[in-house]
């Protein structure tokens, strides 16, 4: 009985492995066609972040950022908790200069930052403490945004 459960479990390895092999080979193809991808999807990504912690935050900045750089449109939506990585001075205690710092950058790539406004107020800030670059998002800009948007939530 021990010997065909190690047989079982050797035929899933294979097949397993099968499978990463064809995954990686797929990847490959879209990693190596992402610019043709990127220019064939118009539509515009939202990275939608409503949390201040800091391996969220970190992931949801990196995944934007890897996307930009391939030529999608992205924009990060900052809302809740979020709004504290899109200002100037976020609360000290936080310790999120260094993710500000990296929406910071990711606004100088191109990138679009957009922040909600009840959030901001209700976390203590006013309009003129988000960082230079970023937007608040009014109805306008919100109904224009995400009427034609893929958005991917953190």
């Amino acid at each position: 009985m021990i010997y065909m459960n190690c047989s079982r479990n050797f035929k899933l390895v294979l097949i397993l492995s099968s499978v990463a092999l064809c995954l990686n080979t797929v990847q490959a193809f879209f990693l190596s066609s992402s610019d043709v991808y990127a220019q064939e999807n118009v539509n515009p990504l939202v990275y939608h972040l409503s949390s201040d912690e800091p391996w969220r935050a970190t992931v949801a900045i990196s995944d934007a950022t890897t996307l930009l750089k391939l030529g999608h449109n992205v924009t990060l939506l900052l809302s809740v908790e979020g709004v504290q990585i899109g200002v100037k001075n976020p609360h000290h205690y936080l310790g999120l200069n260094s993710l500000t710092g990296n929406v910071t950058d990711f606004i100088s790539e191109g990138g679009n930052v957009i922040i909600c406004e009840v959030c901001l107020k209700i976390a203590g800030y006013n309009n003129s403490d988000i960082i230079d670059g970023a937007l608040i998002g009014n109805p306008e800009i919100m109904s224009k945004l995400l009427s034609n948007a893929t958005v991917i939530d953190y």
